[in-house]
């Protein structure tokens, strides 16, 4: 009976895990029938759809948590925890990005490399954004102009030649060069051939935006007392069809787990030789995503709580394996919220707070593989980075971690950026995109729950208080307790 107990209590555990290696099992077998693009793309597609629906939920479970979550404490206690919240983050990216340094001077993975599969540098493209860039992009998402548009378009920096004009319809970003037969360009060609930054509008969400509009929104609306009852009562309706959603969608995980890692093993060009050529390199991120998650993290939650900390890592299994399926924090977060009520008891108060910033601002794993990446890249062209040079690239890293957008493959991106900032050529992250795949699920592992950590933590610094008798309470169902029960 107590097995069938456990079976049952655990059945969806059990079933994610049997279809991660069913996943890898079948995209290994059918590696060896060399499918058409048309067929990995139709064996991808349940995975594909199980994201969407993931994706569909974010939006609405990040404004609901976090304006139920903040409007059920008093200001002073949510002004205490966003400021430790957002201290401890930095902190363990600044860690993590000290321990990626460590690791790939120590190993120095790039020297061992097979030279001949380096891409060449290309002199004719455009610039790639700088670390100011960078900075700047960050502060325009965390004050979009507007709330509805950061639900779908973010902020990013692009370079354009002189005259160039930029379209920003149907999301998109198209260069208009000047017309050749126009005499006028020919008077201006010094000016079209020099390169000018411009802020565009991309298509994805600005998490970090919305966040930043919504903790003020929840705060302001727990000082409103018996006014902003109603406009309270019905985020926690909202929350509450959010979560119950999810259950559902959570049944077809297993699913769309299995198809999505056949999909990803069957998209990979080369597997064997590429695993060769890279070995060492992924060896020292794995490295370095263990020493932070098995070492540095325990040892100070251990130190700030006096608490066993591997508990935390034990009781977020679902959520890590969800994080190796998607390779997406912000993707992960349904699952890691209910991790953390469920498994470890923590506050509803601290998670619906917590992790949907940490799936935005928290990338210790992602700090981690930049760093490494970035003087990997160095070592491989036989370039000496000098200690300034090793520090800026570090403040850079910490600073894009920060800036990562929680989805797939979006640390390539950053680390363009990155390179740039300290003079080598971007071009060559294509070097890395063959085991990024892998090495992109292990840092949404670390990031995800590193989250955990932080909401653990502050969950004991600031146990649950109730606001005060002038504020009333929005009376709450038993059935708000469902998805923690479950």
């Amino acid at each position: 009976m107590k097995v069938l107990v456990c079976l049952r209590k655990h059945m969806l555990l059990f079933a994610t895990i049997i279809a991660v290696v069913l996943g890898f099992t079948i995209g290994l077998l059918c590696r060896q029938l060399k499918p058409s693009p048309k067929v990995v793309i139709l064996i991808s597609f349940p995975g594909e759809m199980f994201l969407r629906l993931m994706k569909m939920l974010i939006l609405p479970l990040i404004v609901s948590s976090i304006i139920t979550g903040l409007a059920s404490i008093n200001s002073k206690s949510a002004g205490k925890i966003g400021l430790y919240t957002i201290v401890y983050y930095i902190t363990t990216t600044v860690l993590a990005t000290l321990i990626g340094v460590i690791l790939v001077l120590t190993i120095r993975p790039g020297y061992v490399a097979n030279n001949n599969f380096m891409c060449v540098r290309s002199s004719d493209g455009a610039p790639s954004p700088s670390a100011l860039d960078v900075f700047l992009d960050v502060v325009r998402n965390l004050f979009p102009e507007n709330v509805v548009q950061a639900s779908f378009q973010t902020s990013g920096t692009l370079y354009v030649q002189g005259q160039v004009e930029v379209s920003r319809k149907e999301n998109c970003t198209v260069l208009t060069s000047p017309d050749v037969n126009d005499t006028s360009s020919v008077e201006k060609e010094d000016d079209t051939h020099a390169w000018a930054p411009k802020s565009v509008y991309k298509s994805g969400m600005n998490t970090i935006g919305i966040i930043c509009y919504f903790v003020f929104f929840g705060v302001i609306l727990g000082r409103l007392g018996n006014k902003g009852k109603v406009v309270l009562r019905f985020f926690t309706v909202v929350n509450d069809i959010t979560i119950k959603t999810l259950l559902m969608f959570l049944w077809y995980s297993p699913i769309g787990i299995m198809f999505l890692i056949m999909g990803n093993i069957l998209e990979v060009k080369n597997l064997t030789v590429s695993s060769k050529q890279l070995a060492v390199y992924a060896v020292t991120n794995l490295i370095g995503l263990g020493i932070h998650l098995l070492i540095v993290l325990p040892l100070l939650y251990l130190a700030l709580t006096r608490k066993n900390p591997y508990r935390i890592i034990k009781g977020v299994p679902q959520a890590a394996i969800m994080a190796i399926a998607t390779a997406s924090s912000s993707a992960t977060l349904p699952f890691t919220i209910r991790c953390c009520e469920g498994n470890l008891k923590i506050n509803t108060t601290i998670t619906r707070f917590v992790l949907p910033i940490g799936a935005t601002i928290n990338m210790d794993g992602t700090a981690i593989f930049q760093v490494i990446s970035a003087v990997y890249i160095a070592q491989i062209r036989r370039i000496p980075l000098r200690f300034i040079e090793v520090v800026i690239l570090s403040l850079c890293t910490v600073l894009g971690s920060i800036g990562t957008p929680g989805v797939p493959n979006a640390s390539v991106m950053v680390l363009m950026v990155i390179l740039s900032s300290v003079g080598l050529p971007p071009e060559d992250v294509s070097v890395l995109l063959a085991v990024d795949w892998f090495l992109s699920r292990m840092q949404c592992v670390v990031n995800i729950t590193g989250d955990c950590f932080a909401a653990s933590m502050l969950d004991h610094f600031f146990p649950h208080k109730p606001r005060e008798q002038t504020v009333e309470e929005v009376p709450r169902t038993s059935e708000d307790q469902t998805f923690t029960d479950v």
